[in-house]
């Protein structure tokens, strides 16, 4: 079967994904050369995301407006830590590198499977295999980015000075539960369509 030229969308979605890659490619240097430099100099500040209960906020900041109320009985905040030491820093890095490693898997995926789009033939078993790759970093690999992350930055965040978080009542913030599962499911579901498509498609062609 001679391939069909590639399709307009087919080659944007191609170079689009390979400028992500490219991006969250080059995003990952960018932040693995500037933590080991805030390491070698020490003057480098982070921060880690908390909750803290209305009670333990010093006034004025407890006197919110008329009709407004902390959702679920606490109110977001960000902890900043000046000139950190090389192990905070290193886990700040790891909290950060987590989900652009994961995105960066799911986007090769990606590329592989409109690469192969270009060449006007989508129904390989490559493709097979990359759909449920994709498929199973969105179902598993998510939730447990998200799980390392937030132990991460829980230990981050009990390295945080004494006279930051003195007379603050604070706790982690708990990370929502990702549509990515959905997602997960949907595309494993679709690579066993590829996957009969092409069982049937080689059955077509052994019987000319």
């Amino acid at each position: 079967m001679d391939p069909k030229p590639p399709t307009r969308l087919a080659t944007a979605g191609y170079l689009v994904v390979t400028a992500l890659l490219v991006l969250f490619l080059a995003g990952g240097v960018v932040l693995v050369a500037s933590t080991a430099v805030g390491a070698i100099r020490g003057d480098h500040t982070i921060t880690v995301d908390r909750v803290i209960v209305p009670e333990h906020v010093p006034e004025p900041f407890t006197a919110l407006p008329a009709n407004v109320e902390p959702t679920n009985g606490s109110i977001p905040v960000t902890v900043t830590i000046h000139d950190a030491r090389p192990a905070q820093l290193f886990l700040r890095l790891a909290i950060d590198l987590l989900p652009l490693l994961l995105i960066l898997a799911a986007l090769w995926q990606l590329w592989g499977l409109l690469r192969s789009a270009r060449q006007g033939d989508p129904f390989t078993t490559a493709n097979v295999r990359r759909l449920r790759a994709f498929g199973w970093l969105l179902l598993l690999g998510w939730p447990l980015v998200a799980y390392l992350t937030t132990n991460l930055k829980a230990a981050l965040a009990d390295t945080a000075p004494a006279d930051v978080t003195s007379g603050l009542g604070l706790s982690l913030l708990a990370p929502p539960i990702p549509l990515a599962l959905v997602f997960g499911l949907a595309v494993l579901v679709l690579a066993e369509v590829f996957a009969n498509g092409l069982r049937l498609r080689e059955d077509v062609e052994g019987t000319i």
